[in-house]
């Protein structure tokens, strides 16, 4: 399996689906305390797979993979009947993702990402600039201690994150903070000025977020 992964959000648990729409069922299972070996091995999972079978429209409905994202994944014909097995709210969900994915909703996460990715370029010119007018010469640590900042200010960890395995959403708060930053940086605020003003950019946010979700 090489299509590019898609990460997605569902309470709090990581989902994770392909370009094309396959789950990762083992990830998810686990949540629910289930493995996806017992919802194959049912009598109605195997009428239902020898019944899709017979279309001869869907050669491969269930894939193994080893190593990172190992395990069990499943054809997006099957996600949803298992989905339903673990949850009906989390079934509806997950037909949501699907019909996103295969409509071309992933156009959003690589909208997304390139949003962030452009985000952290002005970010690193505007720290450049920054150093070079105080004489120093900007090195690689100032770049990756201001991306670690940004880090630490959403998730309370300084350290590195893979943009690639984050969500449109958290890649959209990502842009956000670094144009907060590079207007701080442009005042002339230092790192722990910088930090005490992005959290509090960041607490404000989410407020906003969770009185929309009320309202």
């Amino acid at each position: 399996m090489t299509a590019r992964i898609i990460p997605f959000d569902y309470q709090g648990h990581a989902v994770r689906f392909d370009v094309d729409g396959w789950l990762h069922a083992t990830e998810i299972a686990e949540r629910f305390g289930k493995e996806p070996h017992e919802w194959l091995r049912l009598p109605d999972t195997a009428a239902y797979l020898a019944a899709i079978s017979k279309t001869g429209k869907f050669p491969e409905l269930v894939r193994t993979k080893r190593g990172r994202y190992g395990g069990t994944w499943l054809h997006p014909k099957l996600a949803v009947v298992f989905a339903r097995w673990l949850s009906v709210d989390f079934a509806v969900w997950c037909d949501e993702q699907i019909d996103a994915l295969l409509r071309g909703g992933q156009g959003n996460w690589q909208q997304a990402r390139l949003q962030s990715a452009v985000g952290y370029r002005g970010l690193c010119d505007a720290l450049a600039i920054s150093c070079e007018e105080h004489g120093k010469t900007p090195q690689r640590h100032h770049f990756i201690n201001e991306a670690r900042l940004i880090n630490q200010v959403i998730t309370g960890q300084f350290a590195g994150r893979n943009r690639d395995q984050l969500s449109a959403e958290e890649l959209l708060l990502v842009s956000l903070i670094e144009i907060r930053d590079v207007l701080l940086i442009g005042q002339g605020k230092d790192f722990e000025a910088r930090k005490k003003a992005l959290l509090s950019y960041v607490q404000s946010l989410r407020a906003k977020h969770l009185r929309s979700e009320v309202a």
